[in-house]
């Protein structure tokens, strides 16, 4: 599509709104942005968008935005069911996500993963080891950095991208070289009708692949597992339960691709991240890194020496002999649940924030199977729900606060004992994102050991 003195509207003006109107005007297209968001941080990308000649409209959005409009780019926090976007498509108006968009504007190889959770760890270590190569990978996408903007670095020769459902929604002809869909559990049913509209926004990865093209799917993933059979292109699966020919799997303790061939990766022991679902997103960063004929031995030196990322069951501190870990990135129970396997020891849960629509019965299940779980305390908006949602005789306690919630925390907890922060909802009620979230628990943990006299970090 030729873009220039084309009328398009551009609608959310987060990250990947504002840089996807940058980029349009740039093609020669007449620019018109628009967000429902009157904050300052708002008014302040809606003055940078009108110094470059872009239109912006905030507040309501009235169906008269849509006159004389002939493409409509989405961002990715807009649900696609809002009336404007459901007018829109009642007009006939084409409706893609930025990275759709991005998509028309480059030739060069994709790799998108996405998943409900892992697809920052697996997004970040992919673009490591295909640096370690020599391969020139942009890292882009739902991770932070728009595609639309990756695409113009010529230097790049390889575009690794975290996408998420709400992106999936409205691509057209977006086709990745390689996809990757590493799990699929209940979450942002505040923003998708229900779990099957969810899996089938996920599902539209595989939408415009061929046979000439990769997907990589965890097989031990039973809602994964059942789109195999209807994805085109050759699948390549990953399993801690089975060996799989053509995939990635444990043998005796090794991670072990057969992808043309067998080849040991490394050994289970090797993985210094937390937790038994991290064996996933290696697994499949071992084979889209074979896919572009990488060798098993980088891939190696540079799983062995990955440590984890930010507010992902990071170790902040241990104070009177307790250990403190922020998992403030848990926003969803399924991410909860895996952190807790993550760890032997007896916990305290802090879990709260603002809940995406999902059930918190799976949490309430394994607290009561595994008994491993000493104390929960639940803060923000959805605090006093989950509390309620636990097993009879759990010992429990209400806090509003991050800060008060480590406070009770250090109360219940014993030497020896675990305090995870791993909230199970988004942030929204109080922070502007998890990471924000994460720094404030951190700095909670950190007072605390200042006040005892004792703050230990390590790692």
């Amino acid at each position: 599509m030729e873009f220039v003195e084309k009328n398009i509207l551009v609608i959310g003006l987060g990250r990947s709104g504002k840089a996807a109107s940058l980029k349009l005007k740039a093609l020669g297209a007449t620019v018109l942005a628009s967000d429902t968001s009157e904050k300052d941080e708002i008014k302040q990308v809606a003055a940078e968008l009108e110094k470059s000649g872009i239109t912006v409209r905030l507040g309501k959005q009235e169906e008269s935005l849509l006159d004389e409009i002939n493409l409509i780019v989405v961002s990715p926090g807009v649900p696609s069911r809002v009336p404007v976007l459901e007018a829109a498509r009642r007009r006939g108006i084409p409706i893609w996500s930025e990275i759709e968009l991005a998509y028309r504007l480059t030739g060069k190889p994709i790799v998108a993963i996405t998943g409900t959770n892992g697809k920052t760890t697996t997004t970040t270590l992919t673009g490591k080891v295909f640096e370690a190569a020599g391969k020139k990978p942009a890292v882009a996408g739902n991770i932070g950095v728009p595609l639309v903007t990756a695409v113009d670095d010529a230097d790049v020769e390889t575009l690794v991208v975290e996408v998420s459902s709400f992106q999936l929604d409205t691509i057209v002809d977006f086709r990745p070289k390689v996809s990757v869909l590493l799990n699929i559990t209940e979450d942002h049913l505040d923003w998708h009708p229900d779990f099957e509209d969810y899996v089938r926004a996920k599902n539209r990865l595989f939408a415009n692949q061929t046979d000439d093209d990769v997907a990589i799917l965890n097989m031990d993933d039973e809602v994964v597992r059942s789109l195999a059979p209807h994805i085109k292109a050759k699948v390549v699966g990953t399993s801690k339960k089975q060996e799989l020919h053509p995939g990635v799997f444990i043998r005796n303790g090794r991670v072990i691709a057969d992808i043309g061939g067998e080849v040991d990766i490394c050994g289970v022991d090797e993985v210094k991240i937390r937790g038994d679902h991290n064996l996933d997103n290696i697994m499949a960063v071992a084979g889209i890194s074979l896919v572009f004929g990488i060798e098993p031995t980088v891939i190696k030196e540079v799983v062995a020496g990955f440590t984890g990322l930010s507010h992902r069951t990071e170790f902040i501190a241990s104070v009177d002999g307790v250990e403190y870990y922020n998992d403030s990135k848990a926003t969803n129970v399924d991410a909860t649940v895996k952190a807790l396997t993550a760890f032997n020891k007896p916990i305290v849960l802090l879990v709260g924030g603002r809940n995406k629509g999902n059930s918190f019965t799976a949490l309430a299940q394994y607290i009561d199977i595994n008994r491993q779980v000493r104390a929960v305390v639940g803060f923000g908006e959805a605090g006093h729900e989950i509390l309620r949602a636990l097993p009879v005789g759990t010992l429990q306690e209400y806090a509003g606060t991050v800060d008060d919630a480590v406070v009770r925390a250090a109360r219940l907890a014993q030497p020896g004992d675990i305090v995870l922060f791993s909230p199970a909802c988004a942030s929204f009620d109080a922070f502007n994102g998890y990471a924000q979230r994460g720094e404030a628990f951190r700095q909670a943990v950190l007072a605390l050991g200042e006040k005892h006299g004792e703050s230990k970090t390590k790692k």
